[in-house]
């Protein structure tokens, strides 16, 4: 694929129409490059190469009719459309080695990535990829990773880096971070664009953005392979989460063992309180008054008898 100049493709149809024949070969690659990032990315090499070529050709025996630079874009991707919709629009994916992949199964280097990168994100992929998956269960599952598209664009972006860096995959566009303007990327290569409309404007801006065309192209091969299945099948069950803490449970109060019963022995006899009352002095006053008297009246006896 070509490097994208300054110049706008209606100014290069322009310049082609006033006799530069430079200006009209850019044009016609540009277009070329667009026509391949389109038909790999939905039918892959294989089923793509018809589709393209018509395309191409078309575009080159149509072009010489065409007076009008405003009516290029609309009539260069109506040529894509038609020949698209005659291949059946979208294959479901597939496994498609080539000559980036080195003729390896793009499907067995994404397995090997399992244990490698944050299993999270190989998960998400798969799913995002997936276009029968539910949306709304895709959109709760990135939400943490920082929102749907953004968090697939980011896993994409990572897979990239480690496809190039650990499998020696010569891609070409690796940016440090993810262009956020980028991010209906992923949703169009999974086929989940909402409607044929959306999806081909986001085409009509591929146009526009030759690093975004180069993307899709580079990274077809492999998101049809994950649109097959490639991370879904042979997938490890999820890593086992740190165990959580154990409730600490109340402590138990042992149950009070029955204290056996003591005999209980029989209470020593004690001896009645004295009662302090008057009865004790008056029986002694008592017997002191009968003693004087019995004696009184011994002496009375005594005096009358000598």
């Amino acid at each position: 694929m070509s490097n994208q100049g300054q110049t706008s493709l209606p100014n290069l149809f322009k310049q082609w129409r006033g006799g530069d024949a430079v200006a009209g070969q850019e044009m016609a690659r540009r277009f070329s490059d667009w026509y391949y990032a389109i038909t790999v990315s939905r039918l892959g090499e294989i089923d793509g190469r018809v589709p393209l070529k018509r395309s191409c050709d078309r575009f080159a025996a149509e072009i010489v009719t065409l007076n009008s630079a405003s009516k290029l874009m609309d009539w260069a991707q109506s040529i894509i459309q038609a020949e698209l919709t005659a291949a059946g629009g979208r294959i479901p994916g597939g496994d498609f080695p080539n000559a980036l992949t080195e003729r390896r199964s793009p499907s067995e280097l994404l397995r090997t990535a399992w244990g490698e990168l944050p299993y999270e994100q190989l998960q998400l992929m798969a799913h995002a990829y997936d276009s029968s998956y539910p949306l709304a269960q895709l959109q709760e599952e990135a939400e943490e990773a920082g929102g749907y598209p953004i968090a697939v664009l980011r896993a994409r972006l990572d897979l990239k880096r480690w496809l190039r860096d650990n499998r020696d995959v010569p891609l070409a566009v690796v940016p440090d971070e993810p262009d956020l303007d980028c991010a209906p990327m992923p949703i169009y290569e999974a086929g989940r664009m909402a409607t044929p409309i959306e999806e081909a404007r986001f085409e009509r801006w591929m146009l526009s953005r030759f690093d975004l065309c180069r993307d899709v192209a580079e990274f077809a091969v492999f998101s049809l392979a994950i649109r097959a299945g490639a991370l879904t099948e042979g997938a490890p069950p999820p890593p086992k989460t740190a165990a959580e803490p154990a409730a600490v449970a109340a402590p138990t109060v042992p149950t009070a063992s029955p204290v056996p019963e003591q005999p209980v022995a029989p209470a020593e006899a004690k001896p009645a309180p004295a009662i302090k009352s008057a009865i004790g002095p008056a029986l002694i006053i008592g017997g002191v008054v009968a003693v004087v008297a019995l004696l009184l009246a011994v002496f009375a006896i005594i005096y009358f008898v000598f």
